[in-house]
């Protein structure tokens, strides 16, 4: 049995890097989210080593209620919570997302407990509001999840999680604000791209059922690719200012070879699997794609923020 994505050792959460990577905020908004980290870090960082203060839950993970918030509900499989986490095992803090998340709460599913004394099983307990210490001896966590222990453990050493419930909602009121937001951004992101292509006099762009535009330059020959076929191409990739940030063609980026992924497997953004899906081979085409079909809202890193609309020239050299 493997670690559950909650308690594993090097991680106390299943946190995208997306979802902690720093996003760029004005003066007043960083301010104000590190007022409220450094409130929400003083309510889940009691002093926890009066042994005495924790209870024991029949399947052996002990907790310690720290303050209880004003929420109604708790959550069931499938339900997704925004919490706060700080980790460590023994003295070593692992991870911290108010320090990695600008002061946000951090994503995460609600899973029916895989394990006894597994940490979701305490979780499901919890309400909005509610801050909770949870803590297991790293021995027994190892034996239970049939998983040795990093070798720096020490005997004794606790994986403790300091918790913070911030809010809990169903997956469909989660979806239900994802789909509004990206409406609105479509909205802005589709202005964008008219804007850009009039600017550049690009009259012959066509636009796709799903938004994105593309120029086809050379037309290729042949049929395209299907799903599951793996597809060989060169590309590069740009923002609206003209600001390349990756190539296979470009030897300043350290990778001049064809690139290849499987078509309609998800392993590309959006875009790609559905651009590509309509070249044929020999094909040269630029794609012009609104950020719901690139890297959404959570960017990829500092040189793709968050919403950004991105340009790729792509060529389809071969497919099978």
């Amino acid at each position: 049995m493997k670690y559950s994505p909650l308690i594993i050792a090097g991680c106390a959460l299943v946190i995208s890097t997306n979802s902690c990577s720093a996003k760029k905020t004005d003066a007043a908004t960083k301010a104000g989210t590190q007022a409220v980290a450094a409130q929400d870090a003083k309510d889940i960082r009691p002093a926890i080593a009066d042994d005495k203060d924790f209870v024991t839950d029949p399947d052996g993970l002990d907790y310690k209620i720290v303050t209880r918030g004003t929420g109604t509900v708790t959550p069931k499989p499938g339900d997704i919570g925004e919490m706060h986490v700080r980790f460590r095992i023994g003295d070593t803090v692992m991870i911290n997302t108010m320090e990695m998340n600008n002061g946000q709460p951090v994503p995460q599913p609600f899973q029916a407990p895989t394990m006894k004394g597994d940490l979701m099983a305490g979780l499901l307990k919890m309400k909005a509001g509610d801050s909770v210490v949870f803590r297991m001896l790293m021995d027994t966590l190892a034996t239970r999840a049939h998983q040795p222990k990093p070798a720096w453990v020490r005997s004794g050493d606790y994986a403790v999680w300091e918790i913070k419930m911030v809010s809990i909602k169903t997956k469909e009121q989660v979806e239900g604000e994802t789909a509004a937001r990206e409406g609105k951004q479509k909205g802005i992101d589709d202005k964008l791209i008219q804007e850009y292509l009039k600017t550049k006099g690009i009259r012959n762009a066509k636009k796709s059922p799903s938004g994105f535009y593309y120029v086809i330059h050379t037309p290729g020959t042949g049929l395209s690719p299907k799903a599951g076929q793996t597809v060989n191409v060169n590309y590069t990739g740009q923002n609206l200012k003209g600001e390349k940030f990756d190539s296979n063609v470009d030897p300043a980026f350290h990778h001049v070879e064809p690139f290849n992924f499987q078509l309609g497997k998800n392993g590309v953004i959006k875009g790609w699997d559905q651009g590509v899906a309509l070249m044929k081979k020999g094909m040269k085409a630029t794609f012009y794609l609104p950020s719901n079909l690139a890297y959404g809202d959570h960017g990829a890193g500092d040189k793709i923020p968050a919403n950004t609309v991105l340009i790729f020239d792509i060529e389809l050299l071969s497919f099978k």
